[in-house]
């Protein structure tokens, strides 16, 4: 039986630069995964984020409202619905993976299930002694901790004069 409406998969990676996936021109970058959604889906070349702050873009992006409209100019400021809910709520099943930096970050904000990374700890006092400073972690962050290595930070890359 064919189906009767499609599959949606919406990625939305963090910080990416168009000119780092291969199938939009750049030979260069090594992006087979993303290759392939580009050449099977739908990418969108013109795109402008809201607000320079993760929370009020991302709510923007989630809700169809900017910022100013949506009361969310800050992150830590609540979303309005989303058309996740409506996805939802018309019989969609909604995942969250990834960070999403959604206020309230517990809320469902329209999704049936949510694995997200958010550092969720930084709103709590729930730290972790790194053996030279107070760390907040997150769920990726612990499990690295535990597996005896860590994440790689921006002081890891370049040489501090």
């Amino acid at each position: 039986m064919p189906r009767s409406r499609p599959n949606i998969l919406f990625v939305i990676t963090d910080q990416q630069r168009y000119e780092t996936v291969n199938a939009l021109g750049y030979e260069y970058m090594d992006t087979p995964v993303q290759d392939r959604l580009v050449r099977e889906g739908v990418s969108f070349s013109g795109c402008h984020v809201n607000a320079p702050s993760c929370g009020p873009s991302r709510g923007a992006l989630f809700s169809g409202l900017s910022p100013h409209n949506s009361g969310a100019l800050m992150n830590q400021q609540t979303w309005p619905r989303t058309w996740v809910k409506d996805l939802s709520d018309s019989g969609y099943h909604c995942v969250n993976v990834g960070k999403m930096h959604a206020w309230p970050f517990w809320g469902m904000h329209g999704f049936n299930e949510r694995f997200v990374v958010e550092n969720k700890q930084r709103h709590f006092a729930e730290r972790v002694w790194t053996g030279n400073n107070l760390t907040f972690f997150d769920e990726w962050d612990k499990a690295l901790w535990q597996a005896g290595t860590r994440r790689l930070e921006r002081d890891d890359l370049k040489e501090w004069p």
